[in-house]
């Protein structure tokens, strides 16, 4: 099958949790790898020969005990990475970048031009774009028969690997079930632009296009180049951030292996009795205390019972405490070390976020904002959310926290309303103590269930219902999601911390933005 490449992503993200889930927020390809924990690395097979620098022209990237490493050295197994990854805009990026973009910036224009036609002629009808789109979409897609799910399956065996079809068959009736949309999207998105008047005045990639120009109108109203603009640094920042992440860790594992052999030099042993003496011989088989309660903490996103989940827990836990042992080898090794790492990371854009109505705390004229785009029904974003509320809270008021809403309505069919809930919550003073709930029951967001979390929120349930049952704020969250699509929002949850977007989701890595945004406002945390 011919795959539309967000629904490949998603399924991807899908396959990785069939047979267990990851127990913290999922991490995007940009996420900043820590400085203190080095890539873990295997042990060479054979023992590498590090030279000194011999391309005078090839900056260092790092220098280990005098000896170099520089970036010819490592740019060739970044390469091969690159070509081997899914994604075939980064490989574009990576091979042309100004071809990359030209195109990207074409591709935004058009993305954005789909979307007005959806919402002029859900005006048009008197809907709400989320129920047009339901009439015109969501109801019209078949189900897919066994045939054609079992089809998908061979069709995906090389990411699916050894789980059986009955273990993946709601991921892949999801996966088929979205491409269906998307076609049917594409189809719908034809028929609108022979019905509605859209004039193009202007190409995206003119070069020193003034500020303010019009590039196409649908009906009249303007898409301008700015919010093309602003769309395109958070474009080029992740594409950047996913080659860096990707130079980091191959450089990482270069260091290591280094580190190893001289570790192994020193002892007079071969590079295999190190890893044997610190890793393989550490390594302890999982009690079946720790299976069991690896299991129900992730039960709601494994696909059998424990009995049928067994091995694939064991063989997890052994490969998460191999590679804890191997990262704490790497940093023993890199103590003793004379190291010095000369890889920049990409400088992020800055950009300037509007607050919307979202649901806030703290200082309004705090020096640091948090803006956060979240999708309730998002299990990332359900893994984020304690920990965001963990390093908020530790700065009282001085940081102004706020939450808008961007549902990813194609792949969480209950994003939107609960959203939308969300907001009826806010309108009654109860927003936190609303989300609470919903976070807490993810895989219970139907409109029913909504309405009951209203009543053990303690809200008025008259108000609720009937400004929920109006769609009343709708227009509020479609709001946040045009919004957050232009500042580059592609997945969630999406934190921007004065306006630099956020790389690293971890409590360390939210605490550090949050950090640096304060001494670059010049004030002290």
């Amino acid at each position: 099958m011919n795959l539309p490449r967000f629904i490949l992503a998603a399924f991807a993200a899908l396959l990785l949790f069939i047979v267990i889930a990851a127990q913290t927020p999922r991490r995007r390809a940009t996420s900043r790898p820590s400085p203190q924990k080095p890539a873990a690395t295997p042990m060479p097979t054979a023992a590498p020969s590090p030279t000194p620098n011999a391309d005078p022209a090839s900056p260092s990237v790092a220098i280990i005990d005098g000896t170099a490493i520089s970036a010819s050295d490592v740019e060739g197994d970044v390469s091969a990475a690159i070509m081997r990854n899914p994604d075939p805009y980064l490989r574009d990026y990576y091979v042309d970048p100004a071809k990359a973009m030209n195109e990207a910036r074409q591709r935004a224009v058009d993305a954005r031009v789909n979307s007005m036609l959806v919402a002029a002629e859900a005006r048009k009808r008197g809907k709400t774009a989320n129920d047009f789109v339901e009439i015109e979409i969501n109801s019209k897609v078949a189900t897919p028969t066994e045939q054609e799910i079992k089809a998908a399956y061979d069709a995906n065996r090389n990411q699916i690997g050894n789980a059986d079809l009955d273990s993946v068959r709601t991921e892949l009736v999801n996966f088929i079930l979205n491409q269906r949309k998307e076609e049917l999207y594409g189809a719908l998105v034809n028929r609108l632009k022979m019905t509605n008047v859209v004039s193009k005045t202007a190409d995206v990639n003119t070069p020193n296009l003034a500020p303010g120009t019009v590039l196409v109108s649908v009906n009249g109203d303007p898409l301008r180049v700015d919010a093309i603009n602003t769309r395109m640094k958070s474009y080029t920042f992740k594409m950047q951030m996913r080659i860096y992440a990707l130079r980091k860790d191959i450089l990482d594992r270069k260091i290591n292996d280094m580190l190893i052999v001289s570790e192994a030099n020193k002892r007079k042993v071969g590079p295999e009795e190190i890893i044997r003496t610190e890793v393989t011989e550490k390594l302890k088989a999982p009690t079946e205390t720790e299976v069991s309660k690896f299991y129900e903490a992730n039960k709601a996103n494994i696909k059998t019972d424990l009995a049928g989940a067994r091995m694939a827990i064991i063989t997890y836990l052994q490969q998460e405490q191999q590679e804890q042992l191997e990262v704490a080898l790497a940093n023993k090794l890199r103590t003793s070390a004379k190291l010095q790492l000369l890889l920049r990371e990409p400088e992020p854009p800055v950009l300037t976020i509007n607050l919307g109505t979202g649901a806030s705390r703290g200082d309004v004229n705090s020096p640091v904002t948090v803006v956060e785009f979240t999708d309730f029904q998002c299990s990332a974003c359900g893994g984020m959310y304690p920990i965001a509320e963990d390093v908020l809270k530790s700065y009282g008021t001085r940081v102004h926290f706020v939450m808008r809403n961007f549902p990813l309505t194609t792949v969480h069919p209950n994003a939107y309303n609960a959203a939308q809930a969300a907001e009826a919550a806010k309108a009654q003073g109860k927003f936190w103590e609303y989300i609470d709930l919903l976070f807490k029951n993810q895989n219970t967001l139907d409109r029913d269930s909504l309405k009951k979390y209203a009543s053990q929120a303690g809200l008025d349930r008259k108000q609720f219902d009937a400004e929920f049952d109006s769609a009343k704020y709708e227009p509020v969250v479609r709001h946040d999601m045009e919004d957050g699509d232009g500042y580059g929002v592609e997945a969630t949850p999406t934190f921007f911390i004065n306006g630099v977007m956020l790389t690293d989701f971890s409590g360390e890595g939210l605490r550090a933005a949050i950090e640096k945004a304060f001494v670059r406002a010049g004030k002290r945390p």
